[in-house]
This record gives C-alpha cells, structure tokens and sequence, in this order.
C-alpha cells in the first residue's frame, strides 16, 4: 500500500459527514412521522398480505427511527361498496396519515365492459374517495392490478372468449379513470397496471407461457413484489440506504458518510479499519421474490449501500466485517465503488432477513387472522343489502333467515377483532426493535 497507509487517523468531525438520523419520511405529497398510520385498504389482492409486507418490510428497516403503523384492510371479494360499509371501522377509526386503496378487480364483475357495472364502480369509489377525503389522511388510489388471459386459458376455469379477451383492457379503463380522479382531487395515484404488464410481455420475448399470476388475478410473490416496488416509487421512496467514501488525506484517509457514521478509523500495517453505524438496513426480500428483484434491480435502486475506497496501490483487498468476509475486490472495482446490498452475508443484510422473516410470520398468520375475521362483517352486510333489495315474499323469507344467521356470527365480533389487532400491533413493535442498527466494524486488507 502507499505509504499514505501508514499513518493512523480519527474520523474527525470536519471531515466525516452523515446526514442526520430519519425523524420523518416525505412521500410524494405527504409527510410521516413516528405514531403515524398507514392503511392499506383493498379485496384478495391485499388480503395476500405479501405486497402490503414488503412493503413494511421497507419502512421497518429503512426508517427504523420512525415508528409506523401499519393496518392491512383488504377482505377477498371486496368491491368499492364492501369497503364503504366497514370505512369508519376498518380505516377511519385508526386515523390514518396515509391511505392507499386497491379495487377494482371485482367490481368489474369478470365481463366485458358493460356501462352499468362502471358506472356503479364510479359512483361507489366516488363516495369512498369524498368519505376519505373528510379525514386528514393523504390518499393514494392505486389502478387495479393485471389480468392475465394467457394464464386464465391454462387454468381449468371456464371463461367467456370476450371475457378474456376484454377483461384487462376493461381493467385498464377502470384504472385510467380513477388516475384521472386522482389528480382532479390533487391525490398522488399509484399504477401497479403498467409494471405487471409491461414486465410480463418483456418476460414472455423469451417464455411464451411467463406469468406472475398463475390464476390470472391475484399475483404471487414475484408480481406482489412488483407491485410493493410500484408503490414505493409512485409515492417518492426511491433512493439508497448508505455510501462510505474514503479518500487520502495527508497521511491518512478520510471518510465522508451518507445515513450513518464512521468512526476509529485507522490504519495499521497497511490495513484499513474502521466502525460504521448506519441509520437504515437494506431492503431484503423473501427468497420466492428473486426472479422479480432481479428483474426490477430492486438492490441498486431502492437498498444502494454503495463503499468506495480511493488511493489504494494496484492488487486485490478483502473486505471483512465483524470478521465475517465479505468478498474480494481489486483496487479498480474499489474505486469505482461496491453496493454491500449484494452480498448477503453482510451483518446488515442478515439483520433485515431476520426482520423480514418475521414479519412473514407475522403477515401469514395474525395480519391474515385478522383479514379473514372481517368475512363475518362483510357477509353480514351483503346479506342485508340483498333482503332491502328483495320484493318476493318467499324469497324474502329465506334472505330475513340468512342474515339472522349472519348475525349471530358476529357475536363477540368486536371483542376478537381487539384482540387481533392487539396482537399485530405488538409483533410490530418487536419487529421495530430487531430492526434497530448496529455498529459493525470494517477491515479492508490487501490479499495476494
């Protein structure tokens, strides 16, 4: 190494910088801060409970310091009108700071376009945005999600021609309108329609059968990931996690530091040493999302933890940290910069995986728990809304006893709904805890 190796030098303060620890999150048109709630509200598609947990997965570890609520308020089957009649419950009771909302499949009843259907589908989101609009929340509406026809012909399911001909335009259409919406009531709108699209249809140039959604409507991981990469992107919170730079200065070297802090760094006998404390961990997904990471370089445009050293002699280095290595790297690929979030055996990456793994667990069985309870509400609702409807006698007769039936289902509703929601809430706070940062200390040395 060059002899501006030698020497041992401290991170001062005039010469290590870092951008002050997240005490909110600007979004597009909106701010969050600690306490603050995000609702997401929508039909199966939410109620998979995958987009909405990268999508946590996110915030947890990029804004540790900025604890977040977050309520999944999806039901399967929902339409616009279903997520009217539990509004106040559901959303409005958890005074949401921001709410997103995901509708639309269904309530495009799997037909061609018909007139009526839409106009039933304007006039139910059109109540829904105008009751939001009375909160404080910011409000995102997003465009319902793809429908693959080629995936629906492999399935056994039996389908009209028109219908899986039509049936994405008709989605298209439907998401055009809300968009337009959107921005007539100044609303940030999320499209989730385009990527699934537009990425499948690149997909199939090389596999003519490719497809993120097996059934044709609710997308698995892969599409669910791009789904949670829509919605951080249309919303802002593109951008990377940390960047260390060191460069010769005099005898030693110095460090400049995006989110985070680098100190005791000297070098000794040609070795580079250093304790870097980051503010944020890497977004890391689950394992079943790797072809859609991939495909959407998620690691490099939304987890950059870029490391860059200047001034090395020529040679290959290995980085360890906490005595774990890392890699090898030459002076040149140094220099040019590494992005850490490749690598998952960093200490920060198995800290998020660890996170992330837990909040699967989470996601999977209270959030779904708590999803799947609220079929008693919804099925209570429809029924009633059928029986108001009805004029025969007899038919009537049969209605009046299914909603007795779905009465007595919900005894002791409210009550299991508390608990449930106590029990999501409390696993997220532990999440926020593992998620917590920790200094890791760097050795850079030269290797033959």
């Amino acid at each position: 190494m060059k002899r501006l190796l030698i020497a041992a030098g401290l991170c001062l303060a005039m010469i290590c910088t870092s951008l002050a620890q997240h005490a909110e999150i600007k979004l597009a048109n909106s701010t969050l801060k600690s306490d603050d709630t995000v609702v997401f509200v929508g039909d199966s598609i939410t109620h998979q409970v995958l987009y909405t947990q990268y999508i946590e997965d996110f915030f947890i570890t990029r804004y540790p310091q900025v604890r977040l609520h977050f309520h999944n308020a999806g039901i399967g089957g929902d339409r616009a009108w279903d997520a009217l009649q539990r509004l106040d419950r559901d959303v409005i009771s958890k005074q949401p700071d921001l709410v997103t909302i995901l509708l639309g499949m269904n309530d495009a009843s799997y037909q061609p376009f018909n007139p009526e259907v839409f106009a039933m589908y304007q006039a139910d989101m059109t109540q829904l945005l105008e009751r939001l609009q009375t909160t404080d929340a910011a409000i995102a509406p997003i465009t319902p999600t793809m429908f693959d026809a080629v995936a629906a012909r492999a399935t056994k399911r039996e389908r009209s021609e028109d219908m899986l001909r039509q049936y994405n335009a008709v989605l298209a259409f439907y998401g055009t309108w809300l968009r337009g919406e959107a921005d007539r009531r100044s609303m940030t709108s999320i499209d989730m329609f385009s990527p699934l699209n537009n990425l499948t249809r690149q997909a199939r140039l090389n596999d003519a059968d490719y497809t993120m959604i097996k059934d044709a409507i609710h997308p698995g991981p892969d599409g669910q990931l791009v789904m949670a990469s829509a919605w951080l992107e249309d919303l802002g919170l593109r951008g990377g996690v940390s960047n260390i730079v060191l460069t010769p200065f005099k005898e030693s070297y110095k460090a400049r530091v995006q989110n985070g802090t680098v100190t005791d760094l000297k070098i000794t006998d040609g070795t580079i040493e250093f304790v870097f404390t980051g503010h944020s961990l890497p977004w890391v997904t689950p394992t079943d999302t790797a072809a859609a990471r991939d495909m959407l370089k998620i690691g490099h445009r939304f987890s950059r933890e870029g490391f860059q050293v200047h001034g090395l002699e020529p040679g290959k280095y290995e980085l360890q940290i906490d005595g774990t290595v890392i890699d090898s790297f030459t002076h040149v690929q140094l220099a040019n910069h590494v992005e850490l979030q490749n690598f998952p055996n960093t200490p920060q990456s198995i800290q998020a995986a660890q996170v992330v793994s837990r909040n699967q667990t989470r996601s999977s069985e209270t959030v779904r728990a708590l999803r799947t309870h609220w079929f008693k509400f919804r099925n209570l609702q429809r029924s009633q809304r059928t029986l108001s409807e009805a004029s025969d006698p007899k038919t009537r007769e049969g209605l009046a006893a299914k909603v007795a039936k779905n009465e007595a289902a919900m005894e002791g509703f409210e009550a299991q709904l508390v608990e449930l929601e106590a029990k999501a809430a409390a696993e997220l706070d532990e999440l926020y805890e593992l998620a917590q940062p920790k200094p890791h200390r760097y050795t850079l040395r030269q290797v033959k």
